[in-house]
């Protein structure tokens, strides 16, 4: 008898069928105490070079109460309610992309933040994450375009943030 083995992944010389290549956004994630912390993160990443067109923050409603979010164009960015059955106070997310994908889960039927971020990863990061928003820090979700600005995004987030940092990429659904 012959033993054999048959790779499970086709090889670069035998390309077979390509995989359809699904549409993704991709953020770097980091977590702060205060909104002074935010602000000196998001002055350094502009120094960085970073292009802060895209980012959203997340935080318990009474943690935005009184602060307005402005955009880099200066015009004052609006709060998304995430009314999550399973949240004991109300979560908020600056709108954007992030807020989009998380209403989007909201209304495919996720019970909480945990559920709706477990979409894209994995249970034990989605559950850190909203135990962070539960005590009440500030998620800053950076979306980045490619290697430089993941990179950038990386170093600030390291730097300032409270916690551990991360990257995710949310694989969109095929319209």
């Amino acid at each position: 008898m012959q033993n054999t083995f048959e790779p499970l992944a086709q090889s670069a010389s035998d390309p077979g069928l390509p995989l359809p290549e699904l549409p993704k956004l991709r953020f770097a994630v980091g977590t702060f105490d205060s909104w002074a912390q935010l602000r000196e993160a998001l002055r350094d990443a502009r120094a960085r070079g970073l292009v802060l067109d895209s980012f959203n923050c997340v935080g318990l409603e009474r943690v935005f109460a009184g602060k307005t979010i402005l955009a880099p164009s200066q015009q004052i960015v609006s709060l998304r309610e995430l009314p999550f059955q399973d949240d004991f106070e109300r979560i908020v997310c600056t709108s954007g992309p992030l807020a989009d994908c998380l209403m989007e889960r909201f209304q495919a039927g996720a019970d909480s933040l945990k559920e709706a971020l477990a979409t894209w990863l994995i249970t034990r990061h989605a559950a850190h994450l909203e135990q962070a928003v539960g005590a009440g820090k500030i998620l800053l979700w950076i979306r980045v375009a490619d290697a430089h600005d993941e990179r950038r995004a990386y170093q600030t987030l390291l730097a300032h943030s409270s916690n551990s940092v991360g990257v995710h990429d949310f694989v969109l659904p095929n319209d």
